[in-house]
């Protein structure tokens, strides 16, 4: 691709275009950056580029000459490339701006000094304004600068690799998952076991839990326009509702969604017997998501030895049980604790850290509302 930037101050992007991925793009011959000096083109004799406006008013204006002038001198008659001029009026660059951008053979970019451009500059040679954002800065250098950078990295063989260009930010519609690198533990501070494990299925979807919940938290409008599946929207909300339960219960650490769907089948292989655990999953899991499961386990005997109402409360309470799981089927939502906790109002699990001693709020109408496994798993 070959860019052309005409501007006051080529001086100003130079460093920038000879460093780092750029520099390399360039010296590659992949990336062609043109800087053209718009003084260079006056016809005033002391080299002015710029007047008072027409009908007063603070500052300068950029005069029309110079630049239809540079333009003309540098862009061949059958140019077919798009002729931009970066301004805090033009619409905002997107990734999606910059996708097409990176389709086109050429680019030329104006950069606007002091108050702006004669009209009839941009009437003549521009064919669009871009804004890099929602301010004003003193001159256009840094947005060209911005447009060169997002462009390049999507012109092959730039990044060296496809993926790194077609998994971030923006690109997909949502924001980027973080991300982690070597040593596996800095100071205390623990990457995610997921992405130590190698199992490629269960790191692709806790990137995409991180990037839609990380999209919802700080820009949940990109959601309205993001292609999303009916796994992602299934997913939004739970985060949604996970939010509200957070801030009515803090201190709770929630867990990823995908050990949130195995805890059920992990807490039945810990509370029912081997021998009657295929009979309770097929009754109690059958076509189930919801809490269905919780009293069935129970009021279906394959929990023998098991107390229910105050009784297991009191028991649960007495037990001191400091640490462990709470589980919220109606939500499907899975929670560590620290520091003991009472069970929150509606249908729940809670069972302490080894998995050994569970106590259930299932709701069940006549049944009382507790129950608690007294033996070990």
């Amino acid at each position: 691709m070959r860019i052309k930037v005409f501007t006051l101050f080529p001086e100003m992007l130079q460093p920038m275009l000879g460093v780092s991925i750029l520099g390399r793009a360039i010296g590659s011959g992949r990336l062609q950056v043109d800087l053209i000096d718009i003084r260079a083109y006056s016809t005033d004799r002391h080299r002015n580029t710029d007047d008072y406006p027409f009908g007063g008013g603070a500052g300068m204006v950029m005069s029309a000459q110079p630049i239809v002038d540079a333009f003309a001198a540098n862009l061949p008659q059958d140019f077919r490339g798009r002729r931009i001029y970066l301004s805090p009026r033009g619409r905002t660059l997107t990734q999606k701006t910059v996708e097409a951008l990176a389709r086109e053979e050429e680019l030329a970019l104006l950069c606007g000094h002091y108050e702006g451009v004669d009209q009839r500059a941009l009437d003549a040679v521009i064919d669009e304004e871009l804004s890099i954002g929602d301010y004003v800065l003193t001159g256009g250098e840094l947005g060209a600068l911005v447009v060169i950078d997002a462009v390049s990295r999507l012109i092959p063989g730039v990044l060296g690799s496809e993926e790194s260009s077609e998994d971030e930010s923006f690109t997909t519609g949502l924001l980027e998952y973080p991300q982690y690198t070597r040593p596996a533990d800095f100071r205390g501070e623990k990457a995610p076991e997921v992405l130590l494990g190698g199992n490629h299925a269960e790191i692709v979807a806790w990137r995409r839990e991180r990037s839609l919940e990380l999209t919802l938290q700080r820009r949940p409008e990109l959601l309205e326009t993001a292609p999303l599946s009916d796994d992602d929207r299934d997913m939004i909300a739970r985060l949604r509702r996970a939010h509200e339960i957070e801030a009515a219960l803090p201190g709770l650490l929630r867990q990823d969604l995908r050990d949130a769907d195995r805890f059920p089948r992990q807490w039945f292989s810990a509370f029912v017997p081997e021998a009657s655990r295929r009979a309770a999953k097929r009754q109690c899991f059958s076509g189930r998501r919801h809490v269905g499961w919780l009293w069935q386990a129970f009021s279906m005997g394959f929990i023998p030895d098991c107390s229910e109402g105050e009784t297991a409360l009191d028991s649960w309470r007495g037990a001191g049980i400091d640490s462990g799981w709470l589980y919220l089927p109606d939500e499907r939502l899975l929670y560590r604790f620290e520091g003991g906790i009472e069970p929150p109002a509606g249908h729940c699990l809670l069972a302490d850290a080894a998995l050994r001693r569970t106590l259930a709020q299932t709701g069940r109408p006549g049944k009382g509302p507790y129950w608690v496994e007294l033996a070990e798993g």
